[in-house]
């Protein structure tokens, strides 16, 4: 796997992304150069007679920039219809369907920019000299769809051969516990990741869940791991004596690349003879908890402990980032807030007519810190949500959201006031999301290193508000809390960009609403 934005990217997903990007490039750029190749006719002609001083050479340079851009445009299109997720891309009904889709999508956008740049003269962008723009318009869609039609093909192609398991590096998971299972589970389910599950080797010794130490109480709150999907792969257990099996010769045997350990009790247990003769013979060692986080984009449960979290990687916020963060919120809010002032307006004018009560609903929630704030929304419940109950989390058909506020929530258009929080400095575009004094206090009792989400302001979207449906229980706010603390250890403005582009894809495709 690649390390890319501080995480990291399956090799064969960076792979079928590469791989596609230069056939794009080819296919479009073959399309729109191809008058340039034909010796018999006027071409350098028409060019010094329509651009004084620009050469063929120049020209077909011009080209291959063009098509490099429209091919990114069009590949996020296809990013954008989660064919890049090889889970979806893998079945061949969905695969079909929504190459339909990004290939319609990723003519739209470049006919849009090809004619916006030649509109406002925009020289070297988009520019196939020396093409009218009728005829532009008209050699790009021919492009595009050959272009996904060949994508399509290669697609297919690329999924077949993945399937053959000599492409992927065969894994042995050692341990017997829930992290060993749910390390299992987790590469089972996601096949783009190049590891094939070779089975689960436990080892007598280890004490599993009652001796879990540090972090008994963080695991505690969570259910114990479903074992139904990975028992199948559990192998005879792992002996120190010479009557058993030897994990070198084991490993050896079976052909396997990859050793993870996930003991959850590892004082005085692990094998450390028979994992270094492994190592020294080149197979690669690695903690359940570095490999969970390269598979998931979240730090594993075991992780949340003081020895990983001081030693681990990551945590780097230096004042260049912080100032580039800054600058990155308030140029995207303000251009947000221009964008959708006549929505809000409308929005505000629907909440009204619809129910009594104020517009806006303000709350004060805890930020950086542990500083208080007052966020505002557009008001989605009646105005006496909570007056019997308290303080509670909504949920799914709650009665005491209106009939506006159901529509502005799958839609986030209540979310839309927090772009003056954004401007306020009391929220950032991305981080964890806001949570009310109420809960975060009954949250830091039940959940060790729950504050430690407060280290940076919170977000209007976040990497657990993208991975991870709307929490109300204790076990979603520890599932999210795995995903806040990899954004933290993790964050960069990239992968705050990362983070917006895929939240658009969320909110357009209503996902986790």
């Amino acid at each position: 796997m690649l390390p890319v934005l501080r995480h990291y990217l399956p090799l064969r997903k960076a792979l079928l992304i590469v791989s596609e990007t230069v056939i794009l490039t080819l296919v479009i750029g073959a399309w729109m150069s191809w008058h340039l190749w034909d010796p018999s006719s006027e071409v350098e002609a028409r060019l010094f007679g329509l651009i004084p001083a620009l050469t063929v050479e120049d020209a077909l340079l011009r080209c291959a920039y063009s098509s490099f851009l429209l091919s990114v445009l069009a590949q996020l299109a296809i990013s954008f219809n989660e064919l890049y997720d090889v889970r979806v891309s893998g079945s061949r009904y969905d695969r079909a369907s929504r190459f339909v889709e990004s290939a319609g999508s990723a003519l739209a956008v470049a006919l849009a920019f090809v004619v916006i740049a030649d509109t406002w003269h925009l020289d070297k962008v988009f520019d196939f000299p020396p093409l009218s723009l009728t005829q532009r318009v008209q050699a790009l869609v021919f492009a595009m769809l050959s272009g996904f039609a060949l994508l399509y093909t290669w697609r297919s192609l690329f999924h077949a051969v993945l399937q053959q398991e000599r492409f992927a590096q065969r894994l042995l998971v050692l341990g017997s516990g829930d992290a060993a299972h749910e390390l299992a589970r987790e590469i089972v389910e996601r096949p783009d990741t190049g590891y094939s599950l070779v089975g689960i080797l436990p080892v007598p010794e280890d004490r599993g869940a009652a001796d879990r130490g540090e972090h008994s109480s963080t695991t505690s709150v969570v259910p114990r791991v479903d074992r139904s999907q990975t028992q199948s792969y559990v192998r005879p257990a792992l002996e120190r004596n010479g009557s058993g099996i030897h994990l070198a010769d084991y490993v050896r045997r079976e052909g396997i690349e990859v050793v993870a350990v996930a003991m959850e009790d590892r004082r005085g247990q692990l094998p450390t003879e028979q994992l270094l003769q492994c190592r020294l013979a080149g197979i690669h060692v690695l903690e359940q908890e570095s490999l969970y986080e390269r598979i998931t984009g979240k730090v594993a449960i075991e992780a949340l402990r003081p020895s990983y979290l001081i030693f681990g990687e990551g945590f780097e916020q230096s004042t260049g980032s912080r100032v580039a963060k800054r600058l990155l919120d308030l140029i995207i809010a303000t251009i947000l807030l221009c964008v959708t002032w006549p929505l809000m307006i409308a929005t505000a004018i629907a909440v009204g007519l619809d129910s009594p009560g104020p517009v806006l609903f303000t709350q004060e929630r805890v930020g950086k810190d542990g500083s208080k704030f007052t966020l505002m929304k557009f008001r989605s419940m009646r105005s006496d949500a909570e007056k019997l109950t308290g303080p509670v989390w909504a949920t799914e058909h709650d009665p005491r959201i209106t009939k506006v506020g159901r529509f502005i929530r799958k839609t986030r258009l209540d979310e839309l006031p927090q772009l003056f929080n954004v401007l306020a400095g009391s929220m950032s575009l991305v981080g964890p999301r806001p949570e009310r004094e109420h809960f975060v206090t009954e949250l830091s009792q039940k959940i060790p290193y729950y504050n430690q989400r407060h280290l940076v302001k919170p977000g209007l979207t976040g990497w657990a508000q993208i991975n991870y449906r709307y929490g109300s229980t204790f076990e979603d706010s520890v599932r999210k809390l795995q995903y806040d603390i990899f954004y933290i250890k993790n964050q960069s403005l990239l992968f705050d960009l990362s983070i917006l582009f895929n939240t658009i894809k969320t909110v357009l495709l209503r996902k986790g609403t």
